[in-house]
């Protein structure tokens, strides 16, 4: 870790030299957090834009805004709360929270010299307990461009109790922002990477907290930052602390590894093998066999809640005709041709990917990753469809990034979770309205992950047998997706089929969903290409599959 000296106070390495050489060090120091999103790019250059003192107690904060250029022309802007420690202080964040370090400082006085760090504010308690009051006052803190505002809205005294201490947490739990928890009551998330314009996270927690949707964490106050020119940017936001037992991808994990189990003990045969040319939307009447009910059981009942919640979720966001932003939209010409770009952009783009890697890959999934590349054409073709689509159905708000992993199971009921949409996207292209069948065919892309991953690590734990066992147990993952896919999709169209945003025909919907579907099977299949190259296997199996069964 890097040492840096100035003279007079700590935060003089934010000025002169001191600032540069700070400048200077924060990418290494950045590549360390685990929600730095640019890890393998090369850094050109970075900058600190803003910063704004923070007092509290009797210390004080500097929340920065850096600026990070990279040498592929592209920048990203991030948020990191600044404070200094010495001492004991110091030695007990090197020894127990390394990873809250930017750098060790140096500083100089007349009379002393003093050894300490520099670190993430929010590991501080002070300093968060400070940001927890302060949207109960809606205070601001001025910086040189702008001020960071905090306000509340009408949940806030329900949840926090301001004659009380409520002890802050950092939860190690998320990946691209960072989390606090107050005595388990209300969570501030702050983000790091930041974009210019409203989050939809607290775009979408503003209208349904006002709606009193129960269905997610409720929206407690916002934190944002007003420049003097330009859109406000969304930095933190307060919400409801949700006791939960886990996430519904943790949950889905858990059932799936059973019901292998049972398979592999019982030994109840082959499963009934139903998979046809039917448009998927036109076989959701099916009732599930008897052996679904055995093997599957209960989770069948929690997947129809999964639908139902979903349904609901999007009523809410479609009834908001007096907010522009939420107003549904018909399907334009620009949108259905932007769409389009994008889907083919990102077809080309993961087929180079995959030609430059398929030689690499696991031996067993190399041929059906050929097929693939062997389909493009056919890829685009489906894409084709869904912009020559004249559709009669309306675009609505989203959840925009929809998984098993941004529902929590909570009290016996499900909350959905983090609207922010697709990190990697821009703030307007996840602030876009689309048809609801986006989030659908994240859901059903994230049932197929799940009975797949479980499935592997089936293999990965009878290692040497691994073979015999795909040949055991895929058939019963198909017989699993097939079954859980329809009782999500019956549910969720029970709810949803009358909405007036709903295409009015099941060719239309058909369209709408397989486009989703292959899309974000795709994204998938670039994802674990750069990310995880022994998953790649399950958006392959799941593109060849669409591409056979789907008409």
């Amino acid at each position: 870790m890097s040492t840096l000296s100035v003279t007079g106070s700590w935060e003089q390495v934010l000025h002169g030299e001191a600032k540069t050489q700070l400048e200077h060090l924060l990418p290494d120091a950045l590549r360390a957090k685990r929600w730095f999103g640019g890890k393998a790019r090369p850094v050109k250059s970075t900058a600190i834009t803003e910063v704004i003192p923070i007092p509290f107690d009797s210390a004080r904060a500097q929340f920065m805004f850096v600026q990070i250029h990279f040498r592929d022309g592209g920048q990203e802007t991030y948020s990191l709360p600044l404070c200094f420690a010495s001492g004991d202080r110091a030695r007990a964040l090197l020894n127990e929270f390394p990873e809250t370090l930017i750098a060790r400082l140096r500083v100089k006085t007349a009379d002393r010299e003093e050894e300490g760090v520099l670190y993430d504010a929010l590991w501080n308690e002070d300093f968060s307990s400070h940001l927890l009051s302060a949207f109960g006052e809606e205070r601001s803190y001025p910086g040189a461009s702008g001020e960071l505002v905090a306000s509340r809205t009408a949940v806030y005294d329900d949840l926090v109790d301001r004659h009380a201490g409520m002890r802050a947490t950092v939860l190690n739990v998320e990946q691209s922002n960072t989390s606090v928890s107050f005595a388990d009551r209300v969570m501030l998330k702050v983000y790091r990477r930041l974009g210019e314009g409203v989050n939809p996270d607290l775009e979408l927690g503003r209208v349904l907290t006002k709606a009193k949707f129960r269905h997610i964490p409720a929206l407690a106050g916002a934190l944002e930052y007003r420049p003097k020119s330009g859109e406000p940017v969304t930095v933190a936001i307060l919400q409801a602390y949700v006791r939960n037992q886990g996430d519904a991808w943790r949950q889905a994990l858990g059932v799936i590894d059973g019901y292998f189990d049972r398979i592999l003990r019982d030994r109840p045969g082959e499963p009934e093998r139903r998979e046809s040319a039917q448009p998927l939307l036109d076989s959701v009447e099916a009732e599930p066999s008897p052996l679904a009910h055995s093997l599957i059981g209960s989770y069948l009942g929690s997947v129809r809640d999964l639908g139902r919640r979903t349904a609901e979720l999007h009523l809410v966001l479609a009834q908001q005709d007096g907010n522009p932003d939420f107003r549904p939209e018909p399907f334009s010409e620009t949108y259905l041709q932007a769409r389009y770009d994008s889907m083919c952009q990102l077809v080309q783009r993961t087929s180079r990917l995959l030609r430059d890697q398929v030689d690499e890959l696991p031996h067993g999934v190399q041929a059906d990753a050929r097929k693939i590349l062997d389909l493009e054409a056919g890829l685009l073709a489906r894409f084709r469809t869904f912009r020559n689509l004249s559709c009669s159905g309306l675009r609505i708000r989203c959840h925009g990034d929809y998984h098993l992993g941004q529902v929590l199971c909570a009290e016996k009921d499900l909350l959905i979770i983090d609207f922010e949409g697709e990190p990697a996207r821009p703030l307007p292209e996840r602030r876009t309205k689309h048809s609801p069948l986006l989030d659908v065919a994240g859901m059903l892309r994230s049932f197929h992950y799940a009975v797949y991953a479980a499935m592997f690590d089936h293999m990965t734990r009878h290692e040497g047998d691994g073979e015999r066992l795909s040949a055991a147990l895929e058939p019963w993952a198909i017989f699993w997706y097939r079954w859980i896919r329809i009782g999500f999709l019956q549910s969720y169209l029970s709810v949803i089929r009358t909405a007036q945003y709903w295409p009015r025909s099941t060719e239309e919907a058909q369209v709408l969903l397989d486009a989703h579907y292959l899309e974000k099977a795709v994204y998938e299949l670039g994802y674990e290409l750069n990310h995880r190259p022994e998953w790649v296997r399950i958006p392959v199996q799941g593109i060849l599959r669409f591409l056979e069964n789907a008409p």
